[in-house]
């Protein structure tokens, strides 16, 4: 048990140091470094507060859109590296296991996904400190609380748990799946599926036949609802409702059970594919 957990921890090391040494995660990175501080050009407007809701949201929206760009496309480069470059091999003969290798990638690229999590969101928080500040002066105020520093903290957790759930379909994809290409096409497709699933549940499952609903249970089933991870709106300045602990739980608890399950699935379809 030791040795395999050894083996997991040297795989995931080994995947975040050849992560952070690809060009793409600091492209990415510095495009939202970029796109963040470009938020500050509306402090030429007078919002008022609005304007704290209008940096959240934009910074919100940044880090769900470049992260789940950086999740997936990550994850199948990371994957298919280790077959081209056939290193693969080395690795399953030492020996590793099929299922600590593909566990082993999994923490690896979530590690790189919490570091990119955690320099957005702390810069978020800088910009909303210096803006918030800016605003307490302009209105005469020494002192003061419009933002919820906590729920740029909370968000940012609720994306990683995202963004496992986008690493477990592109591993599971890419564990069948003959190219790298391939993999990408069919991870977004299936994050788009899972985006705008609710609003085909909401349209046509209520009133059509029993058939009909029992398919878009099943496509509920075998694809995760990731509209529930989109709690932005719900959380940043003083007047958002927030989201309770419990909400956040089933959250993380909704997202691991989603992860077990494609990881078991990529693992099942690796070890019966031809290397």
């Amino acid at each position: 048990m030791t040795n395999g957990i050894n083996r997991i921890y040297g795989i995931a090391q080994l995947t975040f140091t050849e992560a952070v040494r690809q060009k793409f995660f600091y492209v990415v990175l510095l495009m939202g470094v970029g796109m963040l501080l470009g938020a500050g050009f509306f402090q030429q407007f007078d919002f008022g507060t609005e304007e704290l809701k209008f940096i959240i949201d934009f910074g919100f929206g940044i880090i769900f859109l470049l992260g789940s760009i950086m999740a997936i496309t990550a994850s199948a480069q990371l994957f298919f590296n280790e077959l081209e470059n056939r290193t693969v091999h080395t690795l399953l003969a030492k020996p590793v296991r099929h299922y600590e290798f593909i566990v082993g990638k999994f923490i690896g690229i979530q590690l790189l996904m919490l570091a990119f999590v955690a320099v957005m969101c702390a810069l978020l928080a800088i910009l909303l400190v210096f803006r918030e500040s800016s605003l307490l002066a302009l209105t005469g105020e020494a002192s003061g609380n419009l933002v919820r520093y906590g729920d740029v903290a909370l968000f940012g957790l609720t994306q990683w748990a995202r963004f496992g759930v986008l690493c477990g379909i592109t591993l599971f994809i890419g564990s069948f799946a003959r190219s790298y290409l391939l993999t990408l096409m069919l991870a977004f497709m299936v994050m788009l599926i899972g985006q705008l699933q609710y609003l085909a549940h909401d349209g046509y499952a209520a009133g059509s036949s029993f058939l009909i609903r029992w398919l878009f249970e099943v496509v509920i089933l075998i694809f995760p609802n990731l509209q529930l991870f989109n709690v932005g709106d719900q959380l940043g300045v003083l007047s958002a409702v927030g989201i309770s602990w419990i909400t956040l739980a089933q959250l993380l608890a909704y997202a691991s059970a989603y992860c077990g399950a494609y990881l078991v699935l990529a693992w099942w379809n690796f070890r019966n594919r031809e290397l």
